[in-house]
């Protein structure tokens, strides 16, 4: 009645309006506060852009603040008066929507009715006595053929309707007397909650089912196919028409069970056509005409019927009418979300209904408001943030009504959504140890909450193990933002350490709380921790690789051998290091330092790994100069020289440190040193045998020396010039070694000579680029023997017995060659005692030469080079031995 008043109102001011003459209209003034006209404003053809041109004309942006703040207190006044007018309407609103209900039930009572007097007037009338004995024969033939073709078109339907929809047999399986009624296509499947498409879905109608299909691309074209997606029994669904409006579309909505579907159609037209497609399904217009229809759901029987029978027990039409009432009085406090005095009421109901058959109909309206009493609830219980009275109270409502699993998922549901709120609040400014310090407390400490809840919430103890699984998943959670700020960003280790102490502080809590979670962290950081130490073990050995690879391979500093007995055993009181070598101690003692921070004994093989990484990446490096690069004697004698001070130095101190980060003895890090100890003369070879062939090609070259020169062997012959230049590159090398105490002199020396050798008496040398074997002259093989022979002697006791066996086959196989080349010719061969002299006097003649060569190594003791001199062969027969002057 008010809003008439206020309609008819307006009205005359309108009107009074429109009767002024126009001389009286004014322009409004700039500086004048334009007002809200509600006559205007109610016009069935108003327009917002043309008022607000008319109204805002010349008007100041002050003035057209204060006009937008009089529209929204306007709109406010209008929003509450029509809530007011809807919550003092709501009781008639109910009072007739039941009274529709009940007019619903009537129609289907009388629509049996019918049917049962048709029946009867079938049983009174018997067409068959009326009848011949072939006429009766006929019809019953007829009957049969009608009946047999109405099944076989139902199996075609669904036979067409698996062949047209993708796993739709699995959902709508054969049944007899199941047939397609007709289907909707094309509808749209919304959100109850946001009314946003989720999907385009065609829906099919059944006898007995409803069946949804929804519309997928195939591939990556626009072409759609159809994709069985669920199915819903015809007797346990409620479709509902839930209205027109421009807003929210032609709206169906399907209820099964505790879940809620929402369809929009395209018009009203397809709207309409679907709900009589169900109404058709569920009264059986389109089932098998020749039987008797389906049988209808149990009506609620009409409060003026006195009594009634339904074979069970009697009902009497005041129980009736009374439990009407409840149940409106049901429908009152849902929708007024009294939850409390709906949930006393609703078990009331279920309560007087009890097991009597004609109180069936009050039983399925007491389950079905249950589950709408049950998903409200729900939907209360799912907000985050809700104060423990609230939850509680929820909780013990879904308990009454037996919804303890659903109450238990929207409880846990609701904790983790908390936990995502409150995580989101946070703010990283660059700090990240004071993020992650926040970060646990706000975890942890809800879950301890949610822990301390949960028992009281629900005392069953199988429902612990929901709770289990629950704290697993944020734990997940929380490890998943812990490893995108700490380890996906590089972060140093003790950062790491300081953010894993935060997390554990917090654990602690819980593990007074009866909650221990330690072992699910460490089960979830393992991994990470080990990937960011062998990150870190790949960025140091990069460092490390490009330092050995730009060192100069010049001493840069020298370094203490205290404390030390085997480096000090090997160098003295200092050592000289490179760079490289440096930088390998200072980046070993730098993970060291790192890893104290997060060290623990699940680490230990993988840090152990990581620092034998490192070393052995560095050698490797050095191998590889050594083998490449072109440094000269002194600089790779250095390199040499650093790796005997890694493998006596570097390694030590790094199993030292370990020693006293782990509290034990890093056995894996002290037996590399022994592990390693031979690497240094594997470098020494690869030295040799690089400079052997430098040397070679230097001075004595014998792949191109020409031994066919033809010439006469005197008294007065001595060695090649060639090589009296390869001893004084031997001489050169020696002085070089001087320098560095710490290499073995002997073995370098004589290891060159030993490659020098091996290059003479490899086969390839014997041949011409032709294939044929190498030639030797009478003067050639003379100088051969007494090359080698002055070699042999001058080095003296760096001479190794295997040097001294490829020495004679050397000499044995260029007089074989010439033996074999001169056999008839018969001219003289030379002594030992020729090949001796010679030798002598080439060695005081070049004496003063060799002043370093040999130091230490000439004063040897006649009977030991008698014994080498009688241990070689003639040199008529093959080459002499060494044999001191």
């Amino acid at each position: 009645m008010s809003s008439d008043v206020r309609r008819k109102s307006i009205r005359r001011v309108h009107a009074a309006v429109r009767q002024e003459p126009a001389a009286t209209a004014v322009p409004p003034v700039p500086n004048e506060l334009p007002t809200v006209s509600l006559s205007k404003l109610t016009k069935p053809d108003f327009r917002a852009e043309e008022y607000l041109k008319e109204t805002l004309r010349v008007v100041q942006e002050k003035n057209i603040r204060q006009f937008r703040k009089a529209l929204e207190d306007s709109r406010k006044g209008a929003s509450k008066n029509l809530q007011k007018n809807v919550y003092r309407n709501y009781e008639s609103f109910v009072f007739i929507s039941k009274e529709i209900s009940s007019m619903e039930r009537d129609m289907q009572l009388l629509r049996e009715l019918l049917h049962n007097i048709s029946e009867v007037g079938d049983e009174l009338m018997d067409e068959d006595e009326l009848m011949d004995e072939p006429s009766r024969l006929a019809r019953r033939r007829t009957q049969r053929m009608s009946m047999a073709n109405q099944h076989d078109m139902f199996k075609d339907q669904l036979a067409k309707l698996w062949r047209t929809i993708r796993e739709s047999q699995k959902l709508v399986p054969f049944a007899p007397g199941r047939h397609v009624v007709g289907d909707s296509r094309n509808v749209s499947e919304l959100s109850p909650s946001t009314l946003q498409t989720r999907q385009k879905v065609d829906i099919i109608v059944l006898s007995d089912m409803i069946l949804l299909a929804a519309r997928k691309r195939r591939g990556n074209y626009a072409q759609t196919m159809l994709v069985a997606d669920r199915s819903f029994e015809l007797a346990n669904v409620t479709v509902a028409d839930v209205g027109d409006a421009a807003r929210s579309g032609f709206l169906v909505k399907i209820v099964n069970r505790a879940e809620t579907f929402l369809f929009g159609f395209k018009n009203a037209d397809a709207k309409n056509e679907f709900l009589l497609l169900i109404s058709h399904a569920k009264a059986g217009v389109f089932a098998d005409m020749s039987g008797p229809p389906p049988p209808l759901p149990m009506p609620l029987k009409p409060a003026h019927s006195e009594r009634e029978d339904d074979g069970d027990g009697a009902v009497s039409s005041d129980q009736r009418r009374r439990l009407d009432e409840h149940i409106d009085t049901l429908d009152i406090h849902i929708a007024r979300r009294e939850f409390d005095a709906a949930t006393s009421l609703v078990l009331q109901l279920k309560q007087q209904a009890g097991t009597t058959a004609g109180l069936r109909d009050v039983r399925q309206a007491a389950d079905s408001h249950t589950a709408d009493l049950a998903r409200l609830i729900l939907a209360d219980l799912l907000i985050p943030c809700s104060a423990r009275k609230q939850v509680t109270q929820n909780v013990g409502l879904l308990h009454r009504l037996g919804w303890d699993k659903e109450a238990k998922g929207a409880f846990l549901a609701a904790r983790s959504a908390t936990i995502k709120n409150r995580t989101r609040q946070l703010k990283l400014e660059g700090n990240t140890q004071l993020y992650i310090r926040e970060l646990a407390i706000v975890y942890f400490r809800l879950i301890r909450n949610t822990c301390e809840w949960y028992s009281e919430l629900f005392a069953d103890p199988t429902m612990i193990s929901a709770l289990i699984a629950w704290v697993r998943q944020e734990m997940a959670g929380y490890a998943v933002i812990f490893r995108r700020h700490v380890f996906h960003e590089m972060q140093r280790f003790k950062v790491i350490a300081s953010c894993l102490n935060h997390t554990l502080a917090e654990v602690d809590i819980l593990g007074h709380a009866g909650l221990d979670l330690k072992f699910m962290l460490d089960q979830e950081f393992f991994p990470d921790l080990t990937a960011c130490i062998r990150s870190y073990e790949a960025r140091c050995l990069a460092l490390l690789t490009k330092v050995a690879s730009e060192d100069s391979l010049q001493v840069a500093s020298k370094v203490s051998t205290e404390n030390y007995a085997g480096a000090a055993a090997v160098f003295g009181t200092h050592i000289p290091i490179v760079a490289a070598v440096s930088r390998l101690d200072e980046s070993l003692t730098e993970f060291g330092n790192e890893l104290q921070f997060i060290v623990r004994d699940s680490l230990y093989s993988q840090v152990v790994a990581s620092v034998l990484a490192v070393i052995e990446g560095v050698l490797k490096q050095f191998l590889t100069i050594l083998r490449k690069r072109e440094s000269g004697y002194a600089r790779e004698l250095a390199l040499l020289v650093s790796t005997q001070a890694v493998i006596s130095w570097v390694i030590p101190r790094a199993a030292a440190h370990l020693d006293r980060i782990f509290g034990r003895t890093v056995s894996d890090i002290h037996n590399l040193e022994q592990r390693l100890e031979a690497f240094p003369l594997s470098l020494q070879d690869v030295f040799c045998q690089k400079h052997s062939v430098a040397i070679s090609k230097m001075s004595f070259d014998f792949v191109t020396a020409d031994f066919v020169i033809d010439s006469t062997v005197t008294d007065d012959m001595q060695p090649s010039t060639q090589m009296e230049q390869l001893l004084g590159q031997l001489g050169v090398v020696a002085r070089d070694l001087d320098q560095w105490p710490s290499l073995s002199k002997r073995s370098i020396l004589s290891g060159l000579i030993d490659c020098l050798f091996v290059q003479m008496i490899d086969h390839r040398n014997w041949e011409g680029s032709d294939g044929k074997k190498r030639l030797f002259s009478h003067f050639g093989v003379h100088r051969l023997v007494l090359d080698i022979h002055f070699l042999l002697r001058v080095c003296g006791s760096l001479v190794s017995k295997s040097t001294n066996n490829m020495a004679n086959r050397v000499c044995e196989k260029a007089l074989r060659s010439y033996f074999a080349a001169n056999a008839n010719k018969g001219r003289e061969m030379m002594n030992k005692s020729w090949y001796d002299a010679r030798v002598l006097t080439t060695m005081h003649r070049l004496g003063f030469s060799f002043p370093d060569f040999g130091k230490g190594f000439e004063h040897r003791s006649q009977q030991s080079f008698d014994t080498s001199a009688a241990s070689t062969p003639n040199p008529a027969r093959s080459a002499a031995s060494p044999e001191p002057s």
